[in-house]
């Protein structure tokens, strides 16, 4: 009782949450775990659920019979050390199997290797025949035998190099040759920073606070904010030829806003270019990363920077991750809260990484109607493809074929691991008649384990694999034989 009281609860309604029949996080969840001078991950279960989790998929790919999920939790509650251990067995034999795919999409994709895997074949293969030549010739001369020799000699030189700078390539030290591209720099930059940016989350709750100390609306606090801090007028038409980017440097006095967006996306442009504005020296100080190596990368890191500026602007952290587990992750609900659109707010949720007051963890991926992949983020577990197309039967593409509707998937990958897809297709800008669409598709994924946490894992509640869509993540990764939409050969087939 006096626990309910202290955290503003009655005491039925935590009878509910002790015994499993509510789900809980956000500040409620805080508040329990201070009040009982816990850690958060003690509270909610999370290690324990996702040690089972891990330990059932070692099980999994060993052909294991006989085990399920309750009695991976009862190893985990009886023996926890051990079942630790069995889960740092089973992360490195994962770890070695995305390895082994990550290697296979460089050699098939990187136009750099597969010169070098061509040429290494064509000199193994000159050698292999100059070397039948002189043991299966017993009548050379010694002249044709020395030629010969040389020549097998000197492909074998070339050999050594062409196979020195392919593990240079695959190893990617220092001194390696690297064939970076923008796009790439940016990705790595995101990933190594697990996309989250704990001073830019605080100057925004800061900023944010600021703006709405008067007790306006956010909207018209930042527009004002736009004119009366940095005098940029903003004006709503139709950009012309020579309007500039929304990329480039914010330098103009005037924003050009087009009226055929939605109005989330124009709320968002705003907040982006006052971010920027704000905050010019934070982002000048990441450009400095020296992962960062083309001009070219720096302009896109300022920009998405300024976008995860805005995103923490418009969704302030702690109050946007109590709401998503209020509403267990609805992206429609809390787009409709926090005035965001679907690939906001799904940005957004992929960046609750900070520590001690974490959300679900999700990958993310956005894709073209033609299969051009863009702003992969990965997760534990769920590694999205940077190279090439992902699986075809991934729910991103799906989404294209049910517009304006949230598509889920439970997906089994080939060694047994399952995930959560949550995909839709959307439209960028609204297309006058003539006017070519833009279309993308959005992707979420997380671990099948957080699936009860989520709206959208509802309809898999019972675990049935009839429920589940076998798949993999690229032809040439994947060992599914009968698959109907394969594309290409497993590369270890």
């Amino acid at each position: 009782m006096a626990l309910a009281q202290t955290i503003g609860v009655s005491a039925s309604y935590l009878n509910l949450i002790e015994h499993d029949r509510r789900s809980i996080g956000g500040a409620l969840l805080n508040s329990i775990a201070r009040e009982l001078d816990v850690s958060l991950r003690d509270l909610n279960g999370a290690d324990d659920a996702q040690l089972a989790h891990d330990i059932m998929d070692l099980a999994r790919a060993i052909d294991a019979t006989g085990l399920d999920q309750e009695s991976a939790l009862r190893f985990v509650a009886r023996d926890p050390a051990w079942a630790a251990a069995f889960q740092t067995l089973q992360r490195r034999y994962r770890d070695a199997i995305e390895t082994s795919i990550a290697l296979s999409d460089r050699l098939s994709q990187d136009p750099k290797l597969v010169e070098l895997s061509h040429a290494v074949l064509t000199r193994i293969t000159s050698i292999r025949s100059l070397a039948e030549i002189l043991n299966e010739t017993k009548d050379l001369a010694a002249v044709e035998k020395e030629h010969f020799s040389g020549i097998i000699a000197s492909q074998s030189d070339v050999l050594g190099s062409n196979a020195r700078e392919m593990l240079a390539l695959l190893e990617g030290g220092p001194d390696a040759p690297s064939p970076a591209t923008p796009q790439s720099e940016v990705d790595d930059f995101i990933i190594y920073r697990s996309n989250h940016f704990p001073d830019i989350e605080e100057a925004m709750e800061r900023f944010n606070t600021r703006l709405l100390a008067s007790g306006g609306i956010l909207d018209a606090a930042i527009q004002d904010a736009l004119q009366s801090d940095w005098n940029v007028e903003v004006v709503i038409e139709r950009p012309s030829s020579d309007t500039p980017s929304a990329e480039a440097p914010v330098e103009s006095d005037r924003l050009i806003i087009d009226p055929r967006m939605p109005r989330a996306t124009q709320r968002f442009q705003m907040a982006r270019h006052l971010v920027a504005l704000e905050l010019q020296d934070v982002i000048t100080n990441y450009l400095a990363d020296e992962r960062l190596t083309l001009e070219r990368s720096r302009s896109l890191v300022a920009h998405a920077l300024a976008n995860y500026g805005a995103g923490a602007l418009l969704c302030p952290y702690e109050p946007f991750l109590e709401a998503a587990e209020q509403t267990r992750y609805d992206i429609d609900q809390l787009g409709h809260l926090f005035q965001g659109s679907f690939e906001q707010i799904a940005h957004r949720l992929v960046t609750l990484r900070r520590k001690e007051s974490e959300g679900v963890p999700f990958a993310f991926l956005r894709s073209d109607p033609a299969g051009n992949l863009s702003k992969p983020f990965s997760t534990a577990g769920l590694r999205m493809p940077r190279l090439g197309g992902a699986c075809p039967l991934w729910a991103i593409y799906a989404a294209f074929a049910a517009p304006g509707r949230t598509v889920t998937q439970l997906a089994i990958m080939p060694q047994g691991e399952k995930f959560l897809f949550i995909s839709r297709q959307l439209a960028k800008r609204a297309s006058a008649f003539g006017d070519p669409s833009t279309m993308f598709s959005v992707m979420l994924g997380c671990d099948a384990a957080y699936a009860d946490r989520l709206v959208y894992g509802d309809g898999f509640a019972s675990g049935l694999d009839t429920v589940s869509t076998p798949v993999g993540y690229t032809c040439t990764s994947c060992p599914r034989a009968d698959c109907g939409q394969r594309a290409m050969p497993f590369i270890l087939s």
